[in-house]
């Protein structure tokens, strides 16, 4: 049976024109990548996935996925789709992520690795969102399934970068078409638990907290829960 242990899942979290995202970008979690066999694998997914709490938003996303799963690195690209509430449109996001494993542990019930990535979304403001983590993971036998449960504590950069509109004339405001960005760095932790089938179908599902710490006005800080199921399958 292949190694392969695919977790892939897809949160949603509310973003707020000029507020940070939760995950990796709006409507996923920050997920774990997991490592394969030697030869590899190709796995394909589709999840759900909604905001728990009120700062998250409550909105819901879908989205889809394909993961190659390696031994010592494994790669995904993820596409989503964030439903807007009330007059807010719905809006597309996309994501890539890189996962080193490391050797400690590599035979053993326990992994480690490395992971980093980058998610897109472009509303008012084009918002990229950069997580930096350590993954680990296990493994463990229940049947003819796989049970592969995880957590992801990460460092988050989000940068949200714009263009300053009808600044003109007002004391001290940024001129007509002036660039405007800012950049956060947040704390957070996310994790999950997979089920695969040696056929090669699969499930999982997912929890992902940020705190977004707001430096100079401490009250504003905001903890982003959110949720997500999906199911996956592992091409031959």
């Amino acid at each position: 049976m292949s190694k392969t242990r695919f977790v892939f899942s897809i949160a949603v979290v509310a973003l707020l024109v000029a507020t940070p995202a939760m995950g990796q970008l709006p409507g996923f979690p920050v997920f774990a990548l997991s490592a394969g066999d030697a030869d590899g694998a190709t796995s394909v997914g589709a999840g759900y996935g909604r905001g728990l709490n009120d700062q998250s938003g409550k909105q819901n996303a879908i989205g889809v996925g394909v993961l190659r799963a390696m031994e010592q690195v494994s790669f995904g690209v993820f596409g989503s789709y964030l439903l807007g509430q009330g007059a807010a449109d719905n809006e597309a996001a996309f994501a890539g992520a890189v996962a080193y494993h490391l050797p400690v542990g590599a035979d053993g019930p326990v992994g480690l690795s490395l992971q980093t990535g980058i998610g897109w979304i472009k509303l008012a403001e084009t918002v990229l969102n950069v997580p930096v983590g350590v993954v680990i993971s296990g493994s463990t036998e229940a049947g003819s399934m796989t049970v592969t449960p995880w957590v992801m504590p990460r460092v988050q950069f989000t940068r949200v970068g714009g263009t300053a509109r009808g600044g003109a004339g007002r004391a001290g405001a940024a001129p007509e078409g002036y660039a405007l960005s800012s950049t956060e760095t947040d704390f957070g932790v996310s994790g999950g638990v997979g089920f695969s089938t040696e056929g090669g179908f699969g499930f999982s599902l997912a929890l992902d907290w940020l705190l977004e710490q707001d430096i100079l006005v401490p009250a504003d800080n905001a903890s982003r829960i959110g949720f997500s199921a999906a199911v996956t399958y592992r091409l031959q």
